[in-house]
């Protein structure tokens, strides 16, 4: 692997999460080893997972470009077949972190999973779907160990 990239890419479904500099590498390997552990535990299994984690830069030009909105965003997903790329902003996951109470590495999981979610079909556009959306992250999550990132959501 690369230095900026971290994760695993096999025959089965794979995962890789580009870091760019921006989190350090061990925590790039922890968030795709706890990815595959997702999938293990019921999320979507693409037959290719890659998230990449950009600036704010990045994301308000990538958001700009796909969603015609020039701000910045936790994290955008992109779908094509059955792979899935995800962008994930570590400057939010950095402000948001500590006003949840949780480690920035926490943070980046729950977008990437977010991005899982939404690659495998869910949305979080109407309050219904949004507290199914979030329900599904918190189970996951749980499943693997980490609790209830997102915090308990009710529709």
């Amino acid at each position: 692997m690369s230095s900026d990239s971290a994760g695993s890419l096999h025959d089965g479904p794979g995962v890789l999460v580009l870091h760019g500099g921006l989190v350090p590498p061990a925590d790039a390997d922890w968030i795709a080893a706890q990815l595959l552990a997702l999938q293990k535990a019921g999320a979507p299994r693409p037959r290719r997972y890659t998230v990449q984690c950009v600036d704010d830069r990045a994301m308000s030009e990538l958001h700009r470009r796909h969603m015609n909105d020039p701000s910045t965003t936790d994290v955008l997903t992109f779908v094509d077949g059955d792979q899935a790329d995800a962008a994930v902003c570590v400057d939010e996951a950095r402000r948001r972190a500590p006003e949840l109470g949780h480690e920035l590495r926490h943070e980046l999981l729950l977008y990437a999973l977010h991005g899982l979610l939404h690659a495998g079909g869910m949305d979080d556009r109407t309050p219904a779907e949004f507290a199914a959306m979030h329900g599904e992250e918190n189970r996951l999550l749980r499943a693997v160990g980490l609790g209830a990132l997102f915090g308990e959501v009710h529709p």
